[in-house]
């Protein structure tokens, strides 16, 4: 039997990688979605490849439609078949509602979210009709929380959780499984100046953000087991 296929889109990413590397230790093909980071994507594909798993990169633009669709080709061109997707793209602007231009919003939006459906509409079909397959999307507590000077980002994350269980309900027929998770704070681009120092952390009831490795466990343990579709899991400490 083939080993199963993930494909991880935003793989170049911290969260990303990690998942992509989680998923490799245990046995899977990889596929490595990067948009303008080659040089993170390549080495992420070294390490997959030294663990003896197969590895693939696929460079797209998530806020243009044509790519997405060239990505799926060329995706559906190495492995006829998926088992699993991954969403861990993101992108934000960091200003006051009445200060983001149009411009800005729309990009934001088309990456975060219209990337997200056009990925969801492309890779059902590549999922096995005897076996089915997951998708497990990165959220974010923004979603439910907002954020000053997060609009954009906040907008796209809540418009995402309720893709995500509308999909679920949908796909559930085609016996796919799509749920989301929310992974915390963690040291990257994305987060910069924003991340939070150790006396900035007293909404975590644990006092801390969560470890790169614990969500990343969890993150393969939900897109592994058979039974679970629809639902959020928060994976940072914070209540909401």
């Amino acid at each position: 039997m083939d080993p199963p296929t993930v494909l991880v889109l935003g793989g170049s990413g911290v969260i990303g990688a990690a998942v992509c590397l989680r998923f490799a230790r245990n046995g899977w093909n990889v596929g490595v979605h990067y948009h303008a980071h080659h040089d993170s994507a390549a080495d992420v594909l070294q390490k997959i490849e030294q663990l003896g798993r197969e590895g693939r990169s696929f460079q797209a633009d998530m806020s243009d439609s044509r790519q997405i669709h060239a990505l799926f080709d060329q995706v559906q061109a190495v492995w006829p078949e998926l088992d699993a997707f991954v969403w861990s793209v993101g992108t934000t602007v960091n200003r006051l509602t009445v200060r983001i231009a149009p411009s800005e919003w729309e990009r934001v939006l088309h990456t975060n979210l219209t990337g997200l459906f056009l990925c969801l509409q492309r890779g059902l079909p590549l999922f096995p009709e005897r076996r089915g397959g997951a998708v497990t999307v990165m959220s974010s507590l923004s979603s439910a929380w907002g954020g000053e000077g997060q609009a954009a980002y906040a907008a796209c994350k809540a418009g995402a959780l309720g893709l995500v269980k509308s999909a679920a309900r949908e796909f559930g027929k085609a016996n796919v499984r799509v749920n989301a998770v929310f992974p915390g704070w963690h040291r990257s681009p994305l987060a910069g100046d924003a991340f939070p120092d150790p006396d900035q952390l007293h909404t975590h009831v644990l006092g801390r953000t969560p470890s790169l490795d614990d969500v990343t466990d969890f993150i393969y343990r939900l897109t592994t087991t058979r039974d679970i579709s629809g639902q959020v899991y928060n994976m940072d400490n914070r209540i909401w």
